[in-house]
């Protein structure tokens, strides 16, 4: 078997791999040979039919399973050849005929790992979050606790701010009710006109979901008053057309409802388990330290990332950036339709969202086959326990059941690779937090 290499870039190769006649028919030969052992012929015992009779009954098959079987030796060679990293297959045509006893030649094209010196990975410092829990931070947890678990009681008087307020609205620009603007978009409804709705009137975090002016306009009205406020449209509003436009809104108070907030008694307690305030308060104290040193973690994984990618430069393998472009352009769109933005949007910045795409792909590319090439010096490998507890993770997250899960993985073997892929790096990507060097904490930013 000879193998012709043509190097069409620094990571793509052009390869022909040639058999001779003799190995040809070798092949057939013992195709032929495991055909008459197994095939059942009528007026022969098995083992016993004439080769002529088999090569007539099953020429089809024999032909196929030869070429079949020429392609995984093909295959197998070039994977294993000591001049060829392989990456990727992009290309293996079948060949066009394969005749016994005549030579042929197979083309792939092939992308390949690119050669680098890895960057020194242990001891990369790093500088986490710090993961200490002050007391306010414990108290402000429990106040949204209680407002979680708030009862709301109708009152007569004018709303104030955190009041629960139940109302009507109709927005119009230039006359025109801007619900029809907004017909096909329904997770932005709530910008052109509400029946009977609720909103927490005069709230920073309402007026993220909520018409910022009305939510201010709440505050003093109550049941029965009527208030027309204006809204100007935000410039990156999803639909262009409403941009940096003046809404008129006709507001009408249908009912205002103070929240409520439960006492800390032991009713409210044994509702977490906890004997005392001062229990109740230990737990929390745990949550936020454990959720803490996670976000820390997570942390110091992005800036090991940041210096695996910033430590070394190579090229990359067309076919995984082409592959990852893709898988990003879907993720965006995915997001953009949840998000109700309208397709003709989404095509004018087809170009711009491309680049980005096709940035972050290069990003991710490149840091796959850095943690890839560590995890083989370092023997990092992926266990049965590993891939079972991988999809136990991913069925609970897809509300599904690991036995089912685990029979759709076993249909569809690029899945199982992914998966096997994502554990490998993740892995890797530990072993080197755990080899890291941990500097100063930073300090959280206060909230303004």
């Amino acid at each position: 078997m000879n193998v012709t290499i043509n190097d069409t870039s620094e990571t793509r190769k052009d390869i022909v791999v040639t058999l001779s006649g003799d190995e040809v028919a070798q092949e057939e030969t013992k195709i032929l040979k495991s055909f008459i052992k197994q095939a059942k012929v009528p007026g022969f015992r098995p083992g016993k039919a004439p080769e002529a009779r088999i090569r007539q009954l099953y020429a089809s098959q024999i032909k196929d399973e030869l070429k079949n079987s020429l392609m995984r030796s093909a295959y197998e060679k070039v994977v294993s050849h000591d001049d060829i990293d392989v990456y990727n297959i992009v290309e293996f045509p079948e060949p066009s005929a394969i005749l016994a006893g005549q030579e042929v030649s197979m083309d792939l094209t092939v992308d390949v790992n690119p050669p680098f010196e890895l960057p020194e990975y242990k001891g990369v410092e790093t500088n986490p979050p710090s993961t200490e829990v002050s007391d306010q931070e414990v108290e402000d947890t429990i106040e949204r606790i209680r407002r979680q678990r708030a009862d709301f009681e109708v009152v007569e008087r004018e709303a104030q701010a955190t009041d629960y307020v139940k109302l009507s609205y109709t927005g119009t620009h230039n006359g025109e009710p801007v619900a029809e603007q907004l017909k096909d978009q329904p997770r932005l409804q709530a910008w052109g006109q509400v029946k009977d709705g609720w909103e927490e009137a005069g709230t920073e975090e309402s007026k993220q979901f909520g018409v910022p002016a009305i939510i201010d306009a709440l505050v003093g009205m109550k049941a029965g008053d009527k208030k027309t406020v204006e809204q100007t449209i935000p410039d990156d509003f999803a639909v262009e057309s409403l941009r940096g436009q003046v809404v008129s809104y006709e507001v009408e108070v249908g009912e205002v409802r103070e929240r409520k907030l439960p006492e800390i008694d032991a009713d409210f307690l044994k509702g977490f388990r906890a004997e005392s305030l001062e229990d109740f308060k230990a737990q929390i104290l745990d949550d936020l330290e454990d959720r803490k040193k996670k976000e820390a973690q997570d942390a110091q994984r992005d800036q090991i990332l940041n210096f695996l990618d910033g430590a070394v430069e190579f090229p990359l393998p067309q076919s995984a950036v082409e592959s990852e472009t893709r898988n990003a352009m879907g993720r965006i769109i995915s997001q953009n339709m949840q998000a109700g933005v309208p397709e003709d949007e989404f095509e004018k910045h087809k170009e711009e969202i491309f680049a980005g795409a096709e940035k972050t792909a290069n990003r991710e590319v490149k840091l796959q086959i850095i943690l890839n090439r560590i995890a083989e010096k370092e023997g990092i490998t992926v266990e049965n326990e590993d891939l079972s507890r991988a999809v136990y993770t991913l069925a609970m997250q897809q509300r599904q059941k690991p036995e089912d899960l685990a029979k759709e993985l076993r249909k569809d073997r690029n899945r199982v690779i992914q998966l096997q892929r994502q554990i490998l790096f993740a892995k890797t990507l530990d072993f080197i937090l755990k080899e890291s060097k941990s500097g100063a904490p930073v300090a959280e930013k206060a909230e303004s």
